[in-house]
């Protein structure tokens, strides 16, 4: 059975896993954790100590010692923890604001208690009601591998409207309370997380009070539980093949018994649909809301092919268009629908903004030093061009150009990048080897051929191996300078 306790046995799993995830927990809150830190920093100097050391006697020792201190490190964090969990039933946990992403965040105030206290109910939720977000990936290969097969089927695509701060808490907390399967402290902090929320957003009354708060990590737990229903209904509707959604991106596709169905009861599908879930207490982005009959195959998802008299009309999901390739034949008929897959709009855009920064920044710095600006200039656009493996808590996870888009099937949205690339490139005022270098950057090859590189997290300086150390010229030689992840990212982020 799942420990659900607040207990310093539960806080040192979470502990554990939060540094194997590469996030440091001392060095998170420094002033709870100052006298295993010292240590730490004492284990630092001892390893460099042991690689060092050549006799083997000394080297013992050494490894004593480090043996001890790490030891004294682990009594120490229990202790912390020990205190923590003590501490637990005189603790509320508060919200405060954060950053605005397209609605108005929320993070926990900065303490070593609502940090353990929070990944504690996380977990708590996770394991007892098994909820998880879906995949991206999963959604778009079935999708278009359901669109490829050119069966006659009725497509709406939908999208919640404000989906975290619509959720009515009241029925949430209903949930929670009638199903006896969290504990009572588990609960009580939940309560508290919501008080907080509603204090923010100055909602007086429990009965009409909405949303849970965006940002934090138990929100999307307890948005996908509160969804779980409305999901199982909808996948009982008549004529359904497919439901997928991701948080507030929903995706359904019928296909009707008779390809001689009427107008009518394809607009029950949506109808159908819509009452499921704003019976609920949510809305509908009537903006983002279309449909599609494709019961006569992909013509109503086409691009532009122009033909003044159509409309392109490609389905927006998951940061892809997804339409079709219509070719005519000499007397005007379609002679083949071929499904397309491009980049939507608004990650085209998140690309070119992502050059712009990189070439803005280059012309700020190059006053300075010319030669390092360019360098950091190149290995964006590299990273940009090419695919690495995330480091750290992520290090598992690839990404670029191939590995973030691995659905495109179309060059149309590579040619488009790299037409502002090399845009950019023919006005930055390079130097013909400097123009020479940026111009080997490719979008259209890096996803092609799935260039890959491998980068740091952090800069790092590697040994040049032609370095002598007798060679009196060469003694400034200090290595080369590989840029690392969070340096080329820096500018993005803001």
């Amino acid at each position: 059975m799942l420990d659900q306790s607040f207990s310093s046995k539960s806080f040192q799993e979470i502990f554990d896993r939060e540094n194997r995830k590469g996030i440091n927990v001392e060095q998170k809150f420094k002033d709870d954790f100052v006298d295993s830190l010292n240590i730490v920093g004492e284990l630092k100097i001892l390893r460099k100590q042991i690689l060092q050391e050549r006799n083997f006697d000394r080297k013992k020792i050494l490894y004593t010692d480090k043996k001890r201190l790490k030891k004294e490190r682990d009594i120490l964090v229990n202790n912390i923890l020990d205190v923590i969990s003590d501490s637990i039933n005189s603790h509320s946990i508060n919200l405060e604001l954060g950053e605005h992403y397209g609605g108005q965040s929320y993070k926990f105030e900065k303490n070593v208690h609502n940090f353990f206290i929070s990944k504690k109910i996380q977990d708590n939720i996770n394991k007892t009601y098994h909820v998880k977000q879906s995949s991206r990936y999963a959604i778009l290969s079935e999708l278009t591998n359901l669109l490829e097969d050119n069966f006659p089927k009725y497509v709406i695509r939908t999208d919640i409207k404000r989906f975290y701060e619509s959720i009515p808490q009241k029925k949430l907390l209903e949930k929670i309370s009638n199903d006896y399967l969290l504990s009572i402290k588990t609960k009580k902090f939940i309560n508290q997380i919501f008080t907080s929320y509603n204090n923010l957003t100055s909602q007086n009354d429990p009965e009409t009070a909405k949303g849970v708060p965006r940002g934090v990590g138990i929100s999307a737990y307890l948005s996908e539980l509160f969804m779980r229903s409305i999901d199982n209904k909808i996948r009982e509707l008549d004529d359904l093949v497919y439901y997928a959604r991701y948080v507030d991106d929903i995706i359904a596709i019928f296909v009707p018994k008779s390809q001689n169905i009427d107008l009518t009861q394809l607009t029950n599908y949506k109808t159908q649909l819509t009452e499921l879930i704003t019976n609920e207490g949510l809305v509908l982005n009537i903006n983002k809301t279309n449909e599609y009959n494709l019961l006569k195959g992909l013509f109503e998802l086409r691009f532009n092919d122009n033909n003044p008299n159509h409309t392109p009309n490609p389905i927006q999901y998951l940061g892809y268009e997804i339409g079709s390739i219509i070719r005519y034949r000499a007397n005007g008929r379609i002679d083949s629908q071929d499904l397309s897959v491009r980049l939507s709009k608004n990650k085209i855009d998140k690309y070119f903004n992502k050059i712009k920064l990189s070439f803005q920044h280059f012309e700020k710095k190059k006053v300075h030093n010319r030669k390092d600006a360019f360098k950091l200039l190149s290995a964006r656009i590299n990273y940009l061009t090419s695919n690495t493996k995330l480091r750290n808590n992520k290090d598992k996870v690839f990404v670029g150009i191939y590995y973030s888009n691995p659905f495109l099937n179309s060059d149309v949205s590579l040619e488009k990048l790299q037409t502002r690339l090399k845009w950019s490139i023919d006005r930055a005022g390079f130097t013909n080897n400097e123009k020479q270098i940026m111009l080997k950057y490719s979008f259209i090859d890096g996803f092609k051929n799935k260039t890959f590189q491998i980068l740091p997290l952090k800069n790092k300086k590697y040994k040049s191996h032609n370095k002598n150390r007798n060679d009196v010229n060469n003694q400034n030689n200090k290595g080369i300078l590989q840029f690392g992840i969070a340096e080329i990212n820096s500018i993005w982020k803001r």
